[in-house]
């Protein structure tokens, strides 16, 4: 079996974007507008026009893509210290995309003149930042278009709740076995119907992989679940 080292993490594309948390914000907050959301509101929506570009001080957002006939794919979660809606934003463009509040959000908008001539010109670190984020979430789309591409639901569905687990790892330092995951999710998050997420699951238990409550998905193999995703 491979085995799950850093590199063949970043190489999995966790859907959790995040950057470099040493970074002092607080000297180009006071150059910001702030903007207090609660869980579920709408941040940003499709078509929206975006004249600046947004921080996320605290909380969490999930980007979520809406076809013509209705259907929802989450694309990425954005964790907090991260900026977002860049790409409309330097590309002069609508958003494609649809930015929610997952969690009760902090956020500071950074008007454009601010960021041409404030941000980009004097604060090097920050400037890397955004770039670092727009590389992720290149490096994100490209390996979810491969997923789509070549792999199989099974292992889609398996990266997924790995995706979740160091998600939660990551952002709450513990090793969480027990993940808020619901069949919902994961079928929005691979672009599969929920009937075949649901077999898929009733696979894993029967395997002894996982349980599954309402909710809630409870890794009982982490070993086994790494397996399945490199298996070809």
């Amino acid at each position: 079996m491979l085995g799950l080292n850093k590199q063949n993490t970043d190489l999995l594309a966790s859907p959790w974007i995040r950057i470099n948390p040493n970074i002092d914000w607080d000297h180009i907050l006071a150059t910001s507008n702030v903007r207090v959301c609660k869980k579920g509101d709408v941040i940003i929506n499709a078509g929206d026009s975006i004249e600046s570009l947004y921080f996320l001080k605290t909380g969490r957002i999930k980007t979520i893509a809406i076809s013509s006939a209705g259907n929802q794919k989450i694309i990425w979660y954005i964790d907090h210290d991260c900026f977002f809606g860049e790409t409309p934003f330097f590309n002069h463009k609508t958003c494609d995309y649809i930015f929610v509040a997952d969690t009760e959000c902090e956020i500071y908008l950074f008007p454009r003149e601010i960021v041409q001539k404030e941000i980009i010109p004097n604060h090097s670190d920050i400037t890397l930042s955004i770039i670092e984020t727009l590389a992720r979430k290149v490096h994100i789309l490209s390996t979810q278009v491969e997923d789509f591409t070549f792999s199989k639901a099974i292992i889609r569905i398996a990266k997924v709740i790995y995706f979740f687990y160091e998600g939660y790892a990551l952002t709450e330092k513990k090793v969480p076995l027990k993940i808020p995951l619901t069949q919902e999710i994961i079928a929005e998050m691979v672009g599969i119907h929920r009937v075949t997420v649901n077999q898929v699951l009733k696979q894993f238990k029967s395997q002894q992989i996982l349980e599954e409550h309402s909710h809630l998905i409870i890794i009982k193999n982490l070993e086994k679940l790494k397996e399945i995703i490199y298996s070809s």
